[in-house]
């Protein structure tokens, strides 16, 4: 029910006017002058809705107790009528001036008031409504202000990101973000073959591990109590003080943190696409220089088959010439040396084959590497 506070320093004018308001479906407070009509708003400030008030009155006449009330945040918009003999125009100027909303002159129609004290009370509702809208309006500005802030940290953070050659490198650049929004974090990475910790105050406890590796079999984003875990599959964050208790900063920060997760995600493939390149590189250096070995072994090999079995032939022709032996006894001998050859470069050859071999394993691991890197 609305309630109207009739001011007037005469007790009949005040009973009138209380008794035509209640004829008309209004609760009414009463106050005798300015002084005790500011008292009661200070005290029912939410429960009056419009204010009635004569003029003339002593201690705190009409103008001082309207512009008293506007001066105070808390009853500023509180509507104020005049009711008053007063009907010159500087007197209604005066009013307005003052802060009133409306000016009736006596006598009081009731009708009248009603139609004026409707208005009244409706257009403070569309005032307030707006207000709403327009706190509303700037709240999401500030938070779409925040978010965009925000944004460009992000992208701060992967264009930094893209450069860092650790793990270590890339979880500074997680902390330094974390960070500016007052969040306290450690970030859990895993490879196929090991898993890295790493915490904004340089430790991770070994139960702080444990909890990250039980939260990562549950959702994407995992809450408890005023602690977040972020699961994705190469990482997981854990947010040790997310504000899970203020919807609206916990809703832009999660946005906020699934977009900087996306980009963590996107930067450790990167790492580990560049370790399993240089580990690549690495092995097929190491082919290459063991070929390489291997060729000159081979030629060596060649080179000191040949000179054993020239030498070998010069010491058996020496040999057969002092030895007295029958032609076919020589030539068995010629025989027993060509048939050594053949088998020593048989040998030799088979050893070209493997070295063959070891070629084709270095052309296909560059075509692997080839293929990741592109």
């Amino acid at each position: 029910m609305t309630t109207v506070l009739v001011v007037d320093d005469d007790p009949s004018i005040l009973m009138i006017h209380c008794k035509h308001l209640e004829q008309e479906g209004y609760n009414t407070l009463q106050a005798v002058d300015g002084k005790n009509a500011l008292d009661l708003v200070e005290q029912q400030a939410e429960n009056i809705d419009i204010i009635l008030s004569d003029i003339q009155m002593p201690q705190l006449d009409g103008y001082q107790l309207c512009e008293k009330l506007k001066d105070d945040f808390s009853t500023a918009d509180i509507p104020l009528i005049f009711v008053s003999g007063l009907t010159d125009l500087q007197e209604k100027l005066k009013g307005y001036s003052v802060g009133a909303s409306d000016y009736i002159t006596k006598p009081l129609h009731p009708p009248e008031l009603k139609i004026k004290i409707n208005h009244l009370l409706e257009t403070r509702q569309q005032n307030n409504k707006l207000n709403q809208q327009v706190s509303d309006s700037v709240s999401t500005a500030l938070q779409a202000m925040t978010y965009s802030s925000g944004m460009g940290q992000v992208l701060e953070f992967y264009n930094n990101s893209l450069n860092a050659k650790t793990f270590e490198e890339l979880s500074f650049n997680v902390f330094e973000m974390t960070r500016a929004h007052d969040l306290k974090c450690s970030l859990y990475i895993l490879t196929p073959g090991k898993t890295y910790t790493f915490g904004d105050q340089n430790t991770v406890s070994p139960l702080e591990k444990n909890i990250i590796e039980l939260a990562r079999k549950q959702s994407r984003f995992f809450d408890f109590k005023n602690r977040t875990v972020i699961n994705y599959q190469q990482f997981s964050l854990l947010i040790k003080n997310m504000p899970c208790h203020d919807l609206e900063r916990y809703g832009m920060l999660k946005d906020l943190l699934g977009t900087l997760c996306n980009a963590i995600e996107s930067c450790i493939n990167s790492l580990l696409r560049d370790n399993a390149l240089a580990q690549k590189d690495d092995l097929i250096t190491t082919v290459r220089n063991a070929m390489e070995n291997i060729e000159k072994t081979f030629k060596k090999i060649q080179k000191d088959n040949r000179l054993a079995i020239d030498n070998l032939t010069e010491d058996l022709e020496e040999a057969m010439m002092t030895l007295g032996l029958t032609e076919p006894q020589e030539n068995n001998i010629r025989q027993i040396a060509e048939n050594c050859l053949e088998r020593t470069n048989e040998i030799f050859y088979q050893s070209i084959v493997i070295n063959e071999e070891f070629e084709k394993i270095t052309d296909q691991l560059a075509t692997e590497v080839n293929k990741t890197g592109s």
